[in-house]
């Protein structure tokens, strides 16, 4: 993908910072080769502070505007063309199936080659709903589209892991950017370790992103085979 004809992507990201997290070195990558990538968040984190903490509403809007403001800094570093933010309510996405008509017409909106998304088991609920809404609009876009699956919170079985050695320190600079967070745990740290680990499925690279990469139909089939009773 990224060393083919320049490329546009869909980047889904249930909270500002996901981006950075899951695949802000593959977003570089594919900025810094002519590519473009949007990025859509589903909320605006409104809660995230100290784990298990719930702020009073009006520190929430507080904490919104500022991780909104964070995300849009991350996003220039890594090059990033459009941001958008659905206005979903930060750790009750299962509550709101009727998201998916946003990230449809977010998919719709340009000739999009790839969606990147969390995967379906990434051990947060906002993440587990985000690829459900992903599949529900995914049911009603004609248009072909690769998928690629990232992690954050749960490793996950990949089929395609890149090199992000050109690409690390704009990864953690925009992992920096999200200051709330940083507050809160050093993501910068963990998630170079994790590149650094991801590294040895890509033995000439010192950091790496890993992915479960598939087209959408092959996505959706999979799915449905794993639903089907019996």
């Amino acid at each position: 993908m990224i060393r083919s004809a320049p490329q546009k992507v869909l980047v889904l990201a249930p909270h500002p910072d996901d981006e950075a997290l899951g695949c802000g070195g593959t977003i570089k990558l594919i900025t810094s080769a002519g590519g473009t990538a949007d990025v859509v968040y589903l909320t605006r984190g409104e809660l995230g502070v100290e784990p298990g903490g719930r702020p009073p509403p009006q520190l929430q809007e507080q904490l919104a505007r500022q991780r909104s403001a964070e995300a849009e800094a991350a996003c220039r570093i890594l090059g990033v063309r459009n941001v958008r933010f659905l206005q979903g309510r930060d750790g009750h996405l299962q509550q709101e199936p009727g998201l998916w008509r946003d990230v449809w017409e977010a998919l719709a909106a340009d000739e999009y080659r790839s969606v990147f998304c969390p995967w379906q088991y990434d051990g947060h609920s906002d993440h587990v709903a985000a690829f459900g809404l992903l599949l529900a609009a995914l049911r009603h876009q004609p248009r072909q589209l690769d998928v690629w699956l990232y992690e954050v919170w749960a490793p996950l079985n990949s089929n395609m892991v890149l090199s992000i050695d050109s690409t690390i320190r704009s990864k953690l600079e925009a992992i920096r950017a999200h200051k709330s967070q940083m507050a809160t745990m050093n993501y910068a740290r963990a998630f170079r370790a994790l590149a650094q680990y991801r590294s040895l499925f890509c033995p000439s690279a010192r950091y790496a992103e890993a992915f479960t990469m598939l087209d959408c139909e092959d996505l959706l089939a999979a799915v449905d085979r794993a639903e089907k009773p019996g």
